[in-house]
């Protein structure tokens, strides 16, 4: 879920459609695995409704509904989709995205297996649905990239590059943030344009 400035936060009915989800990643964790669909770069960007780059502001821990959820602040500094600009293409403020689990201050704890994980300061590339789900970011985790002085990375150490044809790829021998943001912006063109 992404909050944005002049939004109010979601009500405990918008959430009600992903608690089925949520309950049963919450019984995935208990058995300490989470299973979800591989999919390639260019497939999350296909489903994703809001792209940006950005770093870690805040992370913080809230209760909704008798369960914590970790409510995680970025400071955008490249939109590429879904986040509100004015009229410069500046961001209008921070975007928000809320994820379920964490260790709520004298309150309830929940740990799910594989969820991502931020540390204030650190820039990412995010690939994110706009719907409360456990976890907002396309492919629960795989659309989130780290951005490092080794390149860009996922969770699981792999480079994104840009292969000869012009595609994201997950692997290979990476390829700088700019590249890698020109080959989004151009692949989001195409999406808006598919019929």
């Amino acid at each position: 879920m992404i909050h944005l400035p002049g939004r109010a936060r979601p009500s405990l009915l918008r959430l009600r459609p992903a608690l089925p989800f949520a309950l049963a990643l919450a019984l995935a964790a208990s058995a300490h695995a989470t299973t979800y669909l591989q999919l390639t770069p260019p497939q999350m960007l296909a489903k994703a409704d809001i792209v940006f780059v950005g770093t870690v502001s805040d992370v913080s821990v809230t209760v909704h509904g008798g369960r914590p959820w970790t409510d995680v602040s970025f400071d955008v500094t490249t939109p590429l989709e879904g986040i509100p600009v004015d009229a410069d293409g500046n961001p209008t403020g921070p975007a928000q995205l809320s994820f379920l689990g964490g260790d709520a201050a004298g309150g309830p704890s929940l740990t799910v297996s594989g969820m991502p994980q931020f540390q204030n300061g650190e820039r990412v590339l995010v690939f994110a649905y706009d719907q409360a789900y456990a976890s907002p970011i396309v492919g629960f985790r795989q659309g989130l990239w780290k951005v490092t002085s080794a390149g860009v990375v996922d969770e699981d150490g792999r480079q994104l590059s840009v292969d000869a044809n012009g595609d994201l790829v997950a692997g290979g021998s990476g390829a700088p943030l700019d590249q890698i943001v020109k080959t989004i912006t151009k692949l989001l063109g195409s999406k808006a344009s598919t019929p």
